[in-house]
């Protein structure tokens, strides 16, 4: 499979002998390690288009193979940057040096146990939320946060890595509040397993048995260890839905209903969008999605005439619903019957007409509901222009002005937003009783990268435009984003998926930031997962 002796010569000046690289292969088996430099290009880039040079890139099928892919790394002195579905938009696993191997666990996507009568499943980290919903749902089973809108690609141990927000983080809080317990390879190449199941006579069923070793791997972006399987609660499908949409002429009062509704737990998911996100996503889709998003509505009811009743309403309502509408909020619920989600849906109205919203068609959320892992086509804006999402997730009490901030950073940047024809939007959402996410996204006419061309659908990127590359614009973008992440800061937010972009020990007291390095060097001594993630010391 490979000529012996040859270099692999990367940017970066690295090199390793290839008959090395053929030993890995020689374990692990054939097609478990690729060195072609499309794939290499790949997988060391994120969404944002940061990129650095990958080694190779390692596939491994089982913990063992990634036992020994690490007992490999540190016997060449090689760096491991575990990756999932490449969602990331804070170079998460982009790596700088050069002497990294990408470790791809999209192989390990197997769900090993559903146990019923326990209510936990385990999975490979490599499993899709997609691929854990299609498993669960005939059994009348879910986990309380269930997936990403990117849930056809992301995988289980990304977003509990980088944690997530979307399906039923509404009631049930992020994806790490899920977790019962991880399977973990150390630096060192041993196994850890965490919670009940870190016992020898239990299973995984509980979280907490002494201090809390599975909360040290979450939300590490794979800094702190290698996640090869995860632990999760269950939770019985509710029988019972409803879907809810008002419209509010100005963000203040659109923002206060929705923590009003997060303080009650009436919604299992819920989001909104500013005029210029609404606007875009009308713009992005097409009538085909339209007419595949609404058999989905159709086929998702219990009856056909509750199907065929719930269509008509999504078919006559169209699209000409939204065109009067500024600020919308969405709502999706799930109760154990459709008594109690009718009367939580009635909580959801009261809340916001208090409040003056305006109820409008329900048909985006459920076209979302039914549709709830999509193609990935929202990585792109809708003409192909870039996207870039920041966030910061705050307290209710803070949230206004935290989006009021973020609106004078715009203004005081117009003009050059302008020059270089950058859009901005917000996306509203919160999790659980406590927590309300900002999130700011920028789009701006500038040439894909090769994820964006292996994550967007075939067919959407034939119509697109395929702009130049404009690295001015991109740069005035970059400095946004960072000027934004700075004021997040200086406003008390906190991040999910913290990569390499969010200022996490700059921001941390001095005793919490002492002990995370100390953590980082007692598990990781000589950098070796992931190093420069959540900004530790590298070594």
């Amino acid at each position: 499979m490979f000529e012996r002796r040859r270099e692999v010569r990367l940017q970066s000046s690295a090199t390793i002998d290839e008959s090395l690289l053929s030993r890995l292969v020689d374990s692990l088996g054939a097609g478990a390690v690729a060195l072609d430099a499309g794939t290499r290009e790949l997988y060391g880039q994120d969404i944002s288009g940061d990129a650095q040079p990958v080694l190779a890139v390692v596939r491994p099928a089982c913990t063992e193979d990634v036992v020994r892919t690490v007992d490999f790394a540190r016997e060449q002195d090689l760096v491991i940057a575990p990756r999932g579905g490449g969602m990331s938009y804070s170079s998460g696993y982009v790596c700088p040096g050069g002497r990294t191997l990408c470790l791809d666990m999209a192989r390990m996507d197997e769900v090993v146990e559903v146990n019923a009568e326990d209510m936990y499943v385990t999975v490979q980290a490599g499993c899709t939320w997609g691929k854990l919903n299609e498993t669960l749902t005939p059994l009348g089973l879910r986990t309380p946060f269930w997936g990403t809108l990117s849930g056809r690609r992301a995988t289980v141990g990304g977003g509990l890595s980088q944690n997530s927000l979307f399906w039923g983080s509404a009631r049930h809080g992020s994806a790490v509040d899920s977790v019962i317990g991880f399977e973990v390879v150390l630096a060192n190449g041993e196994r850890l397993r965490t919670g009940a199941g870190a016992q020898i006579h239990s299973n995984p069923f509980f979280r907490h048995y002494g201090p809390d070793l599975t909360g040290l791997f979450t939300c590490d972006v794979g800094a702190l260890g290698i996640k090869t399987a995860a632990t999760l609660k269950l939770l019985p499908v509710g029988d019972g839905g409803a879907s809810v949409s008002f419209d509010f002429p100005t963000h203040a009062p659109l923002m206060n209903a929705m923590s009003e509704v997060s303080r009650q737990r009436l919604a299992d998911a819920c989001f909104a969008f500013d005029p210029v996100m609404r606007a875009q996503r009308m713009k992005r889709e097409s009538l085909l999605a339209d007419a595949k998003a609404l058999g989905n509505v159709v086929s998702g009811e219990d009856s056909v005439l509750g199907g065929l009743r719930e269509g008509l309403k999504v078919a006559v309502a169209g699209r000409g619903f939204m065109k009067d509408v500024d600020y919308s909020v969405h709502f999706m619920v799930e109760e154990a019957t459709q008594a109690a989600a009718d009367e939580s849906a009635e909580r959801i109205r009261a809340a916001c007409t208090a409040r003056g919203g305006r109820e409008i068609e329900n048909s985006i959320p459920k076209i979302a509901r039914a549709n709830p892992f999509g193609p990935l086509n929202s990585m792109i804006g809708p003409a192909g222009e870039r996207w870039l999402p920041v966030h910061g997730l705050f307290p209710h009490s803070r949230a206004v002005a935290a989006y009021e901030a973020v609106e004078a950073l715009f203004e005081e940047n117009r003009s050059e937003m302008e020059r270089h024809e950058i859009l901005h939007g917000t996306l509203f959402t919160y999790a659980d009783t406590n927590c309300f996410v900002v999130e700011p996204v920028f789009y701006w006419p500038d040439q894909l990268n090769a994820l964006h061309r292996h994550s967007v659908e075939a067919a959407v990127l034939r119509k697109v435009n395929h702009f130049p590359e404009d690295i001015e614009a991109r740069g005035e973008v970059m400095r946004m984003r960072d000027e934004l992440i700075a004021l997040f800061r200086d406003l008390g937010a906190v991040h999910l998926q913290i990569g390499r972009r969010y200022p996490y020990p700059e921001g941390l007291q001095d005793t919490p930031r002492r002990l995370m390095s100390a953590l980082k060097r007692l598990l990781d001594p000589d950098g070796r997962i992931n190093p420069g993630a959540l900004g530790l010391p590298a070594d």
